[in-house]
């Protein structure tokens, strides 16, 4: 028996054609199982089913190539500085443990990836933190992540992280760097063994993936076996790299003063493969324009991918400097969320403004630009020509957007006016292979409400703050950690301010 065919109509329907997206007005999707059959306007065979979105936008889903897959922490860093000193690097007189139980770990992702669900982002490469393991992440663990994808309906680039060590501090702010070679060896082994069990599932919506911890947690035995496993798999391989000053100060002592694109092309690592977030500092350390083209030239010979996460970045006070001359160079840009909310809309309105304030040029970026970022350089990132796009014979992943949201103002052209003011919370229908996973803004096949979802976290997110005295710099306390952003006031205080305000004045 065949499977039903599936007409979508909308007011808008991003199709494709040249070589890019185009904007199909009153345009219509058809698609047969997992495949899009149709692109355009007045399909002419039979149809099973018809759906009418009327004043929506269907797009291709968003890819996220750095999508949070946890709690997300680094929000906690935002008004609590400098981060070596509230937890973002661990003491050094701290006995690693895990902080999080099994349990904790497993909602965590069933929670994350729900929420990339509802923003539209069908294909996900997750990332989850590190900071509060005994070591790194494990096979079973990421055996259970691809239950919670499956089950989901999501489309998933699955692999624990693993590291050969990682930087801690005293109280004089002094990084040292700890590492393991037995655990090194383990997490390539890993990594490796948990490909291989994902590849025998057999799963098409499920995909193996390598997830190096930042460049800075190897040494140079761990890269050069890591470069021999990413020629020997080809799948794609996540490392953060050009990050942090911390990184780019360490790879130079390390390494004879070379930059971070440097090493990682010594030892076979700077090719089609690998995905790289988030390019901020290019050239190393005393780095100069000569230095910068030298790195930006790696990056376009090596077809390697650079993800940009505009809004963690910027919250950080970071951004793509050079992101023009990547661009021009040829080098293939991707997105990714990396924090909460995983909102691609915002990121992308985040990713024009930020390259246009640091350009000075506001010519830099358009919102085109990064909607391709969220689509096609995402499906180019990961060798897949048939997602990021609806055309005859790619996948049908798609997400619905409705145009009737007040907030969204007046449409005048549809990808401006999502990029300016659109929100993940749009997004109303999102279809991963064919199949409804959100509907009218519910998660089809997860048992749980985001509701429901949403008052669990809060739960699991106050037990990880009630961890940092342990694994911060000097042992404070949580208020010291995390301070509020005005003062608080309890029951049994006179807090009247009213009153306070009247006794002054007389």
């Amino acid at each position: 028996m065949s499977e039903k065919v599936t007409r979508l109509r909308a007011a808008w329907v991003v199709g494709y054609r040249d070589g890019d997206h185009c904007l199909l007005a009153d345009g219509e999707v058809v698609w047969q199982g997992e495949r899009i059959l149709f692109v355009g306007f007045d399909y002419p065979g039979e149809v099973d089913e018809e759906i009418n979105a009327g004043n929506c936008l269907v797009g291709p889903g968003f890819i996220d190539l750095d999508a949070l897959g946890d709690l997300d922490t680094t929000v906690l860093a935002f008004d609590n500085q400098p981060g070596w000193k509230k937890g973002r690097i661990v003491a050094a007189d701290w006995q690693r443990r895990d902080l999080y139980s099994r349990e904790q770990l497993n909602f965590a992702k069933h929670y994350a990836y729900s929420h990339l669900l509802l923003n539209g982002i069908t294909s996900f490469a997750p990332i989850t933190s590190i900071l509060y393991r005994e070591w790194a992440e494990d096979v079973d663990e990421y055996l259970y992540a691809a239950d919670v994808a499956e089950s989901l309906g999501a489309r998933a680039w699955l692999g624990p992280a693993f590291m050969a060590g990682y930087y801690a501090s005293d109280e004089q702010g002094e990084f040292s760097w700890i590492g393991n070679r037995d655990r090194a060896k383990k997490g390539l082994d890993d990594a490796v063994k948990f490909y291989q069990r994902l590849q025998q599932r057999g799963v098409s919506t499920l995909s193996g993936m390598l997830a190096p911890d930042r460049i800075e947690g190897g040494d140079a035995v761990w890269l050069k076996d890591l470069g021999d496993i990413v020629t020997s798999l080809a799948c794609p391989t996540r490392l953060h790299c050009c990050q942090s000053e911390l990184e780019v100060r360490e790879i130079a002592r390390r390494y004879q003063g070379r930059s971070s694109l440097q090493v990682l092309a010594d030892n076979g690592l700077l090719n089609r493969h690998m995905l790289l977030p988030h390019g901020q500092l290019l050239g190393g350390l005393n780095a100069d324009a000569a230095r910068v083209a030298e790195d930006i030239a790696r990056l376009a010979q090596s077809g390697a991918s650079v993800v940009a996460c505009p809004l963690v970045s910027g919250r950080h006070g970071k951004y793509l400097e050079h992101y023009p001359a990547l661009k021009a160079a040829g080098v293939n840009l991707a997105l990714g969320t990396d924090t909460f909310p995983a909102d691609m809309f915002t990121n992308m309105q985040m990713g024009v403004v930020l390259t246009r304030v640091v350009t000075g040029d506001i010519s830099a970026a358009s919102a085109a630009d990064y909607y391709r970022m969220a689509t096609l350089g995402g499906a180019q990132a990961l060798g897949r020509d048939d997602l990021g796009r609806l055309a005859p014979g790619c996948q049908a992943d798609m997400m619905m957007v409705n145009l009737d949201q007040p907030a969204l103002g007046q449409v005048f052209d549809p990808i401006t006016t999502l990029v300016l003011n659109g929100n993940g919370r749009d997004v109303t229908g999102v279809i991963v292979a064919g199949r409804k996973v959100v509907w009218d803004r519910e998660l089809v096949n997860s048992g749980q409400s985001a509701a429901a979802l949403h008052a669990a976290s809060q739960q699991v997110f106050s037990h990880i703050i009630s961890t940092y005295p342990e694994r911060t710099v000097g042992h404070p306390p949580v208020e010291e950690i995390m301070s509020s952003s005005f003062p608080r006031g309890n029951r049994g205080v006179n807090h009247d301010l009213s009153l306070l305000a009247h006794q002054r004045q007389a």
